[in-house]
């Protein structure tokens, strides 16, 4: 055998410390080549050895070299799976989460404040509750659920209905006494009307401011 590989050698104008690199680095790729497969690296030399005959010998280190740097499938990660589209190394990450609907808003149940000042100088506030839908505003004394009080002269008895439903407010006018929505006189017959962006109710004589509770 060595005699074959001198002639080989000798044909190719390789030098003896060229053989001993190429014989090494021909090892060191098949133990690589074995590894990947999942066989036993030092099965190399046996590789080795088989490959050192003739022209043979040459060829077989070039295949080497070539199957050293395929890709093999040893060499994707076992934790996921590789994405079409994407470089062979990406992996699949965890599925997103879905986006649930959104949440419907839900309605404001803050009720509301009239609060102002009788002109007589008192101080007077009005609640005006979303459990109730109907309120009564009279300037009686009140005597049952559902009635507000304006102690005044210029306040009928009833004078005006508040509806409270949805989060909104809504006025209506009753009788002959004078209601204002914002400076705007409202009457009878103008039926219920949205106040829930009004400012300033008057009944009567009396002023009161609107807002949230």
């Amino acid at each position: 055998m060595g005699v074959e590989i001198a002639a080989v050698m000798s044909f190719l104008g390789l030098t003896s410390a060229f053989a001993v690199v190429a014989a090494v680095l021909g090892t060191w790729m098949a133990w690589r080549i074995l590894e990947k497969a999942g066989y036993p690296g030092w099965l190399s030399l046996v590789v080795a050895l088989l490959t050192l005959s003739g022209v043979a010998w040459i060829v077989a280190l070039v295949l080497l070299w070539v199957f050293a740097f395929m890709r093999w499938p040893r060499d994707q990660p076992s934790g996921g799976m590789a994405v079409a589209g994407t470089s062979p190394g990406a992996i699949i990450g965890p599925a997103p989460r879905s986006i649930g609907a959104p949440s419907r808003a839900l309605p404001d149940r803050r009720g509301w404040r009239l609060v102002g000042m009788l002109p007589s100088g008192t101080g007077i506030a009005l609640a005006i509750a979303e459990t109730t839908a109907s309120w009564v505003v009279t300037g009686a004394a009140t005597t049952k659920p559902g009635e507000l009080s304006v102690p005044d002269p210029s306040v009928g008895q009833p004078h005006a209905r508040l509806l409270s439903a949805g989060g909104r407010l809504g006025l209506e006018a009753l009788g002959d006494g004078e209601t204002f929505i914002d400076g705007a006189r409202l009457l009878p017959e103008h039926g219920a009307r949205d106040i829930s962006a009004a400012r300033l109710i008057r009944f009567g004589k009396v002023e009161l401011g609107l807002s949230r509770a």
